[in-house]
């Protein structure tokens, strides 16, 4: 009997369409890829509904067919099957009620489990092993929509002077300076260290000593400390996963790997966790924090301005991901 499928081989996102061939002594066959196994060496899903059926292969190989019925004839005839099961899977309420905890499942798993996962993850993997991933993001944000930084040297050695200040000379961290009209009033950290300031956030800092921007930096720094961004990237890691086996397509988890570290956006107990750690920075170093909130202020009325009604969020990423709010404002001043 003929089995027509979609073949994934988990090397590329290509879709094969293929007729499996299911012969009398037991064989299953792909002729167009030259595949010849016995049918015990493969693993075929339990049907649920008319829901299609997953086919694994031993190499990895997957098929996905639609053509349960005769599946099931195929798996009934070689005495491969259960008959309970069997039973069971054509009942509307037990695939009804299977197919409500295979959801349930995979919404806790991909939520509640993988947060859990990037926590302890993120906890117990060195700094340092994903210097390749933010490197590659660093080298795609240049190519694409970072530019040379326009500011004077001058100003360019005090926010330095400082940054140093703030690191203590901890060489994990570096900071770059940028420009880029599309990105706007911006400032972010990669997990290794790097992190990346936009002139048009220097513009926006009327302090003269450029404490709001200090302000601003020890609040990426704490987002590495805390690893946020790491525990963002195995999240984001953990799910492409899930999706990419259910799809039967890996190949472009290492590809979408920078893209998830510069749009992953922090959760507010991230957040949190870095507006204390740069307070308590700031405190340290024997500087006031009312410059950050006053850079806050101007950030947030310079967009508004500029959004003239419409949403900010687009114009200027920092706002979307580092919402301002009276409390927080308050918080630092």
């Amino acid at each position: 009997m003929t089995i027509n499928a979609k073949m994934y081989d988990g090397k590329s996102s290509k879709e094969h369409s293929v007729a499996i061939e299911i012969t009398q002594n037991g064989r299953f066959k792909i002729a167009s890829h030259g595949i010849d196994l016995a049918l015990e060496d493969v693993t075929i899903s339990s049907r649920l509904g008319d829901t299609p059926r997953l086919i694994h292969l031993p190499d990895g190989t997957r098929c996905k067919s639609e053509e349960n019925d005769t599946i099931d004839r195929a798996l009934s005839h070689f005495s491969l099957q259960s008959p309970l099961v069997h039973k069971l899977e054509r009942s509307w309420k037990f695939a009804l009620g299977a197919l409500a905890v295979i959801v349930i499942t995979i919404t806790l798993s991909l939520t509640v489990g993988a947060d859990f996962t990037a926590k302890m993850l993120a906890k117990n993997l060195p700094q340092n092993s994903l210097d390749s991933a933010s490197r590659n993001t660093l080298k795609m944000l240049d190519k694409h929509y970072l530019h040379k930084s326009n500011l004077s040297n001058e100003k360019k050695a005090k926010i330095l002077h400082l940054f140093q200040k703030l690191t203590d000379g901890e060489k994990r961290y570096k900071l770059h300076f940028r420009s880029s009209p599309a990105m706007g009033a911006n400032a972010f950290a990669l997990p290794n260290g790097d992190i990346v300031l936009i002139d048009s956030l220097v513009y926006l800092d009327k302090d003269p000593n450029l404490y709001g921007i200090l302000g601003v930096l020890a609040h990426e720094k704490g987002h590495v400390v805390y690893k946020h961004g790491l525990q963002g990237l195995i999240k984001g890691a953990i799910v492409a996963t899930v999706i990419g086996y259910a799809t039967g397509d890996l190949s472009f988890i290492t590809t979408a790997l920078p893209t998830m570290l510069l749009t992953s956006k922090y959760s507010r107990e991230f957040e949190t966790q870095a507006d204390s750690y740069a307070k308590m920075q700031l405190h340290k170093m024997g500087i006031s924090t009312k410059p950050l909130a006053n850079l806050f202020l101007n950030i947030e009325n310079f967009a508004n301005k500029k959004s003239k009604g419409k949403s900010s969020e687009n114009r200027f990423p920092w706002l979307a991901s580092h919402p301002i709010t009276s409390k927080r404002v308050a918080y630092f001043n």
